[in-house]
């Protein structure tokens, strides 16, 4: 029996046990079952000696059985420390999005103060000048002597039309001087309250900073916490596989190597099965006609899906390496390595029977829609039109503004930065997290796109995956249908492969693309 609780009945022998701490049981199965064939009988000189009893036999058959659920509740286990190890490189990476949100939202609060400050600013500048308006006004009137002089001005007129003249003068005066006292208390109101407005943005600015430092102080302890998960994890694991080797007379190398092989066969399988759903032909859409066009990009240029992982480094979601020592940019099970920026390989399935974007051989003509906001070479509807379907984020939403010469473009200039550090709501140029990373190429391409990941699916044009060419942007999210749970953004470089900045510890990277838990459609900025 093991320390960690699996096992059945327990065996009235206590040689049968298998000591706590993964020590080396001190018998196998099979001399277990020797025991038993030795119990039951070997011939005719075994029943001629004592024969065993029924509880000597039941014993023996109880310590196979026990050996046994030892084993299956092992292997149990080690496929549970796995996706624990998963789950763990997941919630990395959902705290750094937390993050990297919490930080473009003190930004933009902070360009919200500095915009309500300027505007305070200026409106204290036109009360200023209201104020001497008014004390001019009120300078005039003191030297012309008011209602006095009103009088006067009538009784020293020469006939009726000076009279006139006088008087009106001193009317238009008088308006003047009220007009000038309502414009002063009217850029006092309006100063005032652009002040207030300026004391709450610098107050919510403030605020945003602190949750952003609270997001960043959170992130770093999800970093600890997996890193301590992983270790025990780790340390659980190799227990297990030594237990394991001596439950089945091998050596700790060949069990662990049989873990690693089944870690992967299980993504493969997981991945394997995302894959075929995600490039799945979407059901045709009805033409809706789109807000500005750009015209169509021309072939895809970076073919199709070409091929999953079908190894190691498909944790869920960006994660990248897998659990006790397989590989942590994922197996490179049928994709092209070459990665190069150009032509498909692997599985391309050529036109789109109902993808938001047109890219080489797609049925419905060439026209941009699904509102595309800008020219560019926006690439335009495949069968039907590519219009909206799947409500404010579906397949033909967002816009597209790059071209298939600038996502090459945006690929080529990521690649150089390859090797470089993940970092917490990095831009560059020492290192990038995952959305910083995509921002930054395809800026350097001269195409701007949003700060974080969410609203970078929610700003591009939605494509099918068999539409996907070198610069489009594929996402994951713990909840594919909902865009507020994308927690990771990744570059589609062609061949198959992504660019990637995944997590920390991990540099920036090209790796076989993961299928698993990737948002419905992808994204072309």
């Amino acid at each position: 029996m093991l320390g960690n609780g699996w096992g059945g009945r327990r065996s009235r022998d206590a040689r049968d046990e298998v000591p706590d701490g993964g020590a080396q049981p001190r018998r196998t199965l099979p001399l277990v079952a020797l025991t038993l064939a030795a119990a039951l009988g070997a011939g005719p000189l075994a029943a001629a000696q004592a024969a065993p009893s029924q509880d000597d036999v039941d014993d023996a058959r109880a310590a196979v059985a026990d050996a046994a659920s030892s084993v299956a509740g092992m292997e149990v286990r080690l496929a549970e420390l796995a996706v624990a190890s998963e789950a763990a490189q997941l919630g990395v990476q959902q705290a750094g999005e937390a993050y990297t949100q919490a930080v473009a939202d003190a930004d933009d609060a902070r360009a919200a103060a500095t915009s309500a400050a300027e505007a305070a600013e200026a409106a204290d500048a036109d009360a200023e000048e209201a104020r001497q308006a008014l004390l001019a006004v009120a300078r005039q009137l003191a030297r012309s002597g008011g209602s006095v002089e009103a009088i006067e001005a009538v009784l020293s007129s020469d006939g009726f039309a000076d009279v006139q003249r006088r008087t009106t003068a001193l009317n238009r005066a008088t308006d003047r001087a009220d007009r000038s006292v309502q414009e002063y208390r009217a850029a006092q109101m309006v100063a005032a309250t652009l002040r207030e407005r300026a004391d709450r943005s610098a107050a919510d600015a403030e605020a945003a900073e602190a949750a952003a430092q609270d997001a960043l102080d959170a992130a770093e302890q999800a970093q600890t916490d997996a890193d301590a998960q992983l270790s025990a994890g780790q340390a659980e694991r190799d227990s297990l596989i030594v237990a394991l080797a001596a439950a089945r007379q091998t050596s700790a190398e060949v069990e662990r190597a049989r873990q690693d092989a089944l870690d992967a066969d299980r993504r493969a399988r997981a991945d394997a099965a995302a894959r075929a759903d995600r490039l799945e032909p979407a059901a045709p859409a009805p033409s809706s006609g789109g807000s500005g066009g750009g015209s169509s990009s021309g072939g895809s240029t970076g073919g199709s899906s070409g091929g999953s992982s079908s190894g190691g480094g498909s944790s869920a979601g960006g994660g990248g390496s897998s659990s006790g020592g397989s590989s942590s940019g994922g197996s490179s099970g049928g994709s092209s390595s070459g990665g190069s920026s150009g032509g498909s390989s692997g599985g391309s399935s050529g036109g789109s029977s109902g993808g938001g974007s047109s890219s080489g051989g797609s049925s419905g003509g060439g026209s941009s829609s699904g509102g595309s906001s800008g020219g560019g070479s926006s690439s335009g509807g495949s069968s039907g039109g590519g219009s909206s379907s799947g409500g404010a984020y579906g397949l033909g939403t967002g816009s597209s503004r790059g071209s298939a010469s600038a996502g090459a473009a945006a690929v080529a200039w990521a690649r150089t930065q390859v090797g470089l550090p993940y970092v917490w709501g990095g831009t560059g140029p020492s290192g990038y997290d995952c959305s910083g990373l995509t921002m930054t190429a395809w800026r350097n391409a001269g195409v701007g796109i949003n700060r974080t990941s969410r609203d970078q699916y929610k700003g591009v044009l939605k494509i099918s995956y068999d539409q996907l060419r070198p610069g489009d942007l594929v996402f994951w999210a713990s909840n594919p249908n909902d865009p507020s749970t994308i927690y990771h953004v990744a570059m589609w470089a062609g061949g198959g492969q992504i660019v990637e900045a995944s997590r920390p510890g991990v540099p920036l990277r090209v790796v076989p693309m993961r299928w698993s838990g990737t948002m419905p459609y992808a994204g072309r900025p």
